[in-house]
């Protein structure tokens, strides 16, 4: 079935009372693009890919992933890991997250099989006293103000670096214009340093 005729046959589930269609049809331009819900009241949902954006202390990325579909984010967290150990040779000193990364099993395993010595994950809903009493050491906030200034990096890499809207179709050709988005930002960051 090409796209035209996918289009319409979903026009005619829409019009029939049927909202939910697995693998629909969003992009003629781009077929892979999923429907992504951000959570946020300006935009609810975005079309395209996930992309996961791995930063260090001093200002690089080291690691970024581009999925297919809308992953939870707290399964991209040990992946993240591993990766950094991989290019690095050991785990991170630190780890920090937003609450969509928050998990006990993160946590564990971070610690506890991989080997990062601070956690700063934030969980979802209530916490009990003991949670609440780590989330309120010294070096907890610092590293979720860290994290904070992460957020800017991806504003960053989207404003001047071409990561809001892929010129590239599909999965691929996503992956391969963040790369390059990613790449310009470490080399001009190179430059900064070495001044």
């Amino acid at each position: 079935m090409d796209q035209t005729e996918r289009l319409l046959e979903q026009a005619k589930q829409v019009v029939s009372g049927n909202r939910i269609i697995p693998d629909r049809l969003i992009s003629i331009h781009d077929p892979m693009a999923r429907p992504i819900k951000k959570g946020k009241l300006a935009k609810k949902v975005e079309f395209g890919y996930k992309v996961r954006i791995d930063e260090t202390e001093s200002g690089f990325v080291t690691g970024y992933a581009v999925y297919s579909g809308n992953p939870s984010d707290d399964e991209m967290l040990i992946p993240a890991v591993e990766h950094h150990q991989e290019i690095f040779g050991s785990a991170p000193h630190a780890v920090a997250t937003d609450r969509g990364f928050g998990s006990r099993k993160n946590e564990r395993v971070l610690q506890e099989e991989l080997g990062v010595k601070h956690v700063s994950t934030p969980f979802r809903g209530k916490k009990s006293k003991k949670r609440t009493e780590l989330e309120q050491e010294p070096w907890y906030k610092d590293l979720q103000r860290f994290r904070a200034a992460g957020e800017a990096k991806i504003g960053l890499l989207k404003q001047k670096y071409g990561l809001n809207r892929s010129r590239f179709r599909g999965h691929s050709g996503t992956a391969v214009w963040v790369g390059f988005g990613i790449l310009t930002h470490n080399l001009r960051r190179a430059a900064q340093v070495s001044k």
